[in-house]
């Protein structure tokens, strides 16, 4: 059977892309169109495929104006095993207060204590190791962060950055 096909658009960057679930379907993937959804991409990859250089080299951790991280899904992922140690009494506190009252304006000052921990760890390992904290969150932004395809940027960042109470 002859799978379905669209048309792509007049872009030279468009890829065809081969799906076969449930039926098989030809699509054309466009990233030029959608860069916004995938700035570093720039064919069509398989997740397992090592990132392009070019688009590992060019990703960085997102910064304000003010230069400190901007906690995006990614940063967050990357530094997970940092909070994990060094935020542990806010966030249990802060867990702690939830437990004990369902209402959520009892533990606002327990969060914004688990934010401002966050944030100022954020901002020291961005100080402190910027080169290997943004290799690793550019990794795991690219892969979606699934730690499995980013340990080698993983073993880096915990050279240059060890886990430290």
């Amino acid at each position: 059977r002859e799978p379905r096909t669209l048309k792509p658009t007049k872009s030279p960057l468009c890829l065809p892309l081969s799906i076969s679930f449930p039926f098989p379907l030809l699509v054309w993937v466009c990233p030029s169109r959608f860069p916004h959804l995938h700035p570093q991409i720039s064919k069509a990859r398989s997740p397992r495929d090592p990132p392009a250089p070019a688009a590992m080299s060019t990703s960085s951790t997102p910064v304000d104006a003010s230069g400190e991280p901007i906690p995006t899904s990614s940063v967050l992922m990357a530094a997970s095993k940092h909070i994990a140690v060094r935020c542990r009494p806010e966030n249990v506190a802060f867990l702690n207060c939830k437990k004990k009252d369902p209402n959520p304006d009892k533990c606002l000052e327990k969060g914004r204590q688990v934010t401002r921990c966050v944030l100022s760890l954020l901002k020291e390992l961005h100080q402190k190791c910027p080169k290997e904290m943004d290799a690793y969150a550019g990794c795991m932004y690219y892969y979606t962060n699934e730690f499995d395809f980013c340990r080698k940027e993983q073993q880096a960042f915990e050279e240059a950055c060890p886990i430290s109470e």
